[in-house]
């Protein structure tokens, strides 16, 4: 019995600790959803398709690259979500995923363009839902908190169903998913013509 019993505490002290844990995380922090302008946000980045799980690398690697090669200090990284995970399937999954260069324009960084995709995301009316961030347990934790009540409220204000842009706004530590309500099919298709340094 009394192996039992410290079992039970053991079991209790883990839950507790992760409870913890996750909670510091964001896993009972309230999803804030507003609408309002957002953009125009100058982008670097490079396509992916698959997993949209592996982005992450491809952001650390152009941070590291701009960094280092460019003497560019960037505080957001961002991916833009083209498809639904629950209606494609996972290898013809479409992304794009960098770096987010403010103080600078398009000709700028005219250098960048035969390594990656260089464009403005232009300002936009957009949904806009934020979440902490506090590392990659944050991410998958707005997975699940943060799309399903921004799926409700595009539908229930009946806006149109655009890819999500992520944003990950390291000094104010929190995500923003940035659904824009005016920017049309073409917008977001012209973003995946590049991104391979054409």
């Amino acid at each position: 019995m009394k192996i039992i019993k410290a079992l039970g505490i053991i079991v209790i002290f883990i839950v507790t600790v992760m409870i913890i844990i996750l909670s510091w995380y964001g896993l009972f922090t309230p999803v804030k959803i507003t609408q309002r302008e957002a953009g125009p946000y100058l982008l670097v980045y490079q396509k992916h398709f698959g997993d949209y799980k592996n982005v992450g690398p491809i952001m650390d690697k152009i941070y590291n690259d701009l960094k280092e090669n460019y003497h560019i200090e960037t505080t957001k990284g961002f991916g833009i979500y083209f498809d639904n995970p629950q209606n494609v399937t996972t290898d013809q999954l479409r992304s794009i995923a960098g770096c987010i260069i403010e103080g600078n324009n398009v000709k700028d960084l005219g250098n960048l363009r035969h390594k990656y995709g260089v464009k403005e995301y232009p300002l936009s009316r957009s949904i806009i839902a934020e979440f902490p961030y506090k590392g990659k347990i944050s991410v998958f934790i707005g997975i699940f908190k943060v799309y399903p009540r921004l799926a409700a409220y595009i539908t229930q204000q009946k806006h149109p169903q655009n890819p999500i842009m992520e944003i990950y706004d390291q000094p104010n530590r929190k995500i923003e998913y940035v659904s824009s309500i005016q920017l049309s099919k073409e917008t977001f298709d012209s973003f995946l013509k590049l991104g391979d340094g054409k």
